[in-house]
């Protein structure tokens, strides 16, 4: 342990890169950022704009990859179900099983007992007001797309000011995937799992580092926290073309674990609201976009 842990910090930050040590990679990123933050505005500034040209084209790469992917799923699927025969099927359906049922519980036993309890808000209340969103996020698979309604339900049905969501909501939707974390993990146990391999402690410690740092930069489109996963792989040792085969049963495992992602970013959206001294909305209370006439409703 005391090995893998003095490993995490590269010698050779562009050697790492090179030999697909994502771990240490990630930690020097992380590192020269906190550096960077401490730069100079302007000088900061260029090289920020160099590096947002490097996503902006990365974004483009990965939507073009994402176009072609089903060739290369096909050819990876066909190779495992000559191997593996109709077992890979079942396989790929107990992924996708698997993964359905973790994120309906996360949302079931954590997000919504957290709204409630440290949020304030009635179970009924957060449920209608997460619903609208949870929808945009099931449907478009995009959690980017679902920030409108996100938007809506904090300002009409759970009172949060308008000047705490407008910052909150598209910082949260940016940042925080709790549903895609929930599938990285697993999606790498599949994997070690269908080629046999075992995972020790230290590989362990590095699928839940590694997907706790991954989760900050997946792309807000559909089938992104797939792609990310990649680096997770490669941490632990992983082969990385496990990946052709989860994207092959990726769209509804990719539904539920928006409508994840949506959920928490809405719950953590109560609960810091209500950490800032807002009071939520109450059953039974009328709804703050709607005036209530003279006569009363």
């Amino acid at each position: 342990m005391t090995q893998w842990i003095v490993e995490l910090v590269p010698v050779n930050p562009v050697k790492a890169a090179a030999d697909g040590a994502m771990l240490p990679l990630i930690v020097f990123s992380l590192a020269f950022g906190a550096a960077l933050a401490r730069v100079d505005v302007e000088r900061r500034a260029a090289l920020l704009h160099v590096v947002g040209g490097v996503q902006e084209a990365s974004l483009v790469l990965v939507r073009a990859i994402l176009s072609v992917a089903p060739l290369g799923v096909f050819a990876l699927a066909l190779a495992v179900a000559a191997r593996l025969g109709i077992a890979a099927a079942g396989a790929l359906a107990g992924y996708v099983a698997v993964v359905v049922g973790i994120t309906v519980a996360y949302c079931l036993l954590v997000l919504y007992p957290a709204a409630v309890w440290f949020g304030g808000v009635s179970f009924r209340t957060f449920a209608r007001a997460a619903l609208p969103a949870q929808a945009v996020a099931f449907s478009s698979r995009s959690s980017l797309a679902a920030l409108p309604a996100m938007l809506e339900a904090g300002r009409d049905r759970l009172a949060i000011p308008a000047s705490f969501s407008a910052f909150y909501f598209p910082f949260a939707v940016t940042l925080f995937r709790s549903g895609a974390a929930i599938a990285q993990v697993i999606g790498a146990l599949f994997v070690a799992t269908l080629y046999g391999i075992p995972l020790g402690p230290a590989q362990l410690a590095a699928i839940a580092a590694t997907t706790v740092v991954t989760t900050f930069s997946i792309p807000g489109i559909p089938g992104g926290s797939i792609i990310m996963i990649v680096p997770v792989l490669l941490a632990a040792g992983l082969p990385a073309e496990g990946v052709g085969l989860l994207l092959g049963a990726d769209t509804i495992p990719d539904m539920f674990r928006t409508a994840t992602n949506v959920t928490g970013d809405v719950a953590a959206g109560v609960i810091l609201a209500r950490r800032e001294g807002h009071e939520p909305v109450r059953d039974g209370a009328s709804d703050p976009a709607r005036p209530t006439p003279p006569g009363g409703e």
